[in-house]
């Protein structure tokens, strides 16, 4: 389980998240509360998440095998993380940024399950 590249991306993710919260002058100019620190590092993951949902969408249509794994969560891990660094250098109201995080990964999940559910039923 924890050789899978889906769980180390989270590992990453999150550690990625803590190291920033626990240096947060280094990143966000400012001390954190732990309001702020914990929604730091559920945005990361859900942005990790919502990148990962995307590659499961795509991964029947275009054939991807298992093997296509690591380099999609190497492009997950380096989207979020790409999203925090940038969220940490703009003005961002975090408790707005959870519940957008939270609906959106909600419909986009909507909508990607469906559409992999159709094609899978088409391919048989």
């Amino acid at each position: 389980m924890s050789g899978d590249p889906i769980w180390l991306g989270c590992f990453v993710v999150l550690g990625a998240s803590a190291f920033m919260v626990l240096r947060p002058v280094w990143f966000f100019g400012r001390k954190l509360s732990l309001e702020e620190a914990l929604s730091v590092c559920w945005v990361t993951w859900s942005i990790y998440m919502g990148a990962f949902v995307i590659y499961i969408g795509l991964k029947l249509p275009l054939g991807l095998s298992r093997d296509a794994h690591a380099p999609a969560v190497g492009m997950a891990v380096c989207a979020s993380l790409i999203a925090i660094l940038w969220l940490a250098r703009v003005t961002t109201d975090w408790r707005s940024a959870v519940t957008r995080s939270i609906f959106g990964l909600f419909i986009l999940t909507l909508i990607v399950v469906p559409i992999t559910a159709s094609l899978a039923l088409s391919r048989h």
